[in-house]
């Protein structure tokens, strides 16, 4: 895989590129292997070369989401102040990846900030089609299981009053 082709990377600088590339390591996991847990340090950015990994949260119940396409980034927790990741990663299949460590490319960040922002901007994007396909996910299955928080919805839909639930008198303005 060449890491340049990968959508985060692109239309970064070759001098740049070059220096990100020098600190890339190819890494093979065994299925079943656990990358990483849920509030560990996130040490490492992973992007996918081949295979599956499952993202896993747990907090009461448990949701799991499924990575196979090459070029798919995760662990990119690794790349915010916080540190810490946010799901448990475990290897689905035999995976092949990508490996970066979060301290050597905050060096090339520190050095090349524009670089930086560029790959910070594009995984906002990652978090949030990974947080739109979460919520769509957990839409559609509470949709085909009825449960309280659907009847309660309903409930609110089909029972909301006609008139209004307290009046406003003539003579009161907002203040903006």
């Amino acid at each position: 895989m060449i890491i340049s082709e990968i959508e985060l990377f692109k239309g970064i600088d070759f001098e740049v590129m070059n220096k990100i590339a020098k600190i890339c390591s190819e890494e093979s996991y065994s299925k079943g292997i656990v990358l990483f847990r849920n509030n560990e340090k996130a040490e490492s950015l992973y992007i996918i070369i081949e295979g599956t990994v499952y993202l896993e949260v747990k907090n009461g119940g448990t949701i799991t989401y499924s990575l196979n396409d090459p070029g798919e980034v995760f662990g990119w927790s690794s790349m915010f102040e916080s540190g810490r990741y946010t799901a448990t990663g475990i290897c689905a299949t035999d995976l092949k990846v990508v490996k970066i460590e979060r301290n050597r490319i905050n060096k090339i960040f520190s050095i090349h900030p524009d670089a930086g922002i560029k790959i910070l901007r594009r995984l906002g994007t990652v978090f949030s089609n990974r947080l739109s396909n979460a919520y769509r996910d957990l839409l559609s299955a509470r949709s085909s299981v009825s449960g309280p928080a659907i009847w309660m919805n309903e409930n609110i839909i089909s029972n909301a009053p006609e008139e209004p639930f307290f009046d406003v008198p003539d003579n009161w303005h907002a203040q903006v």
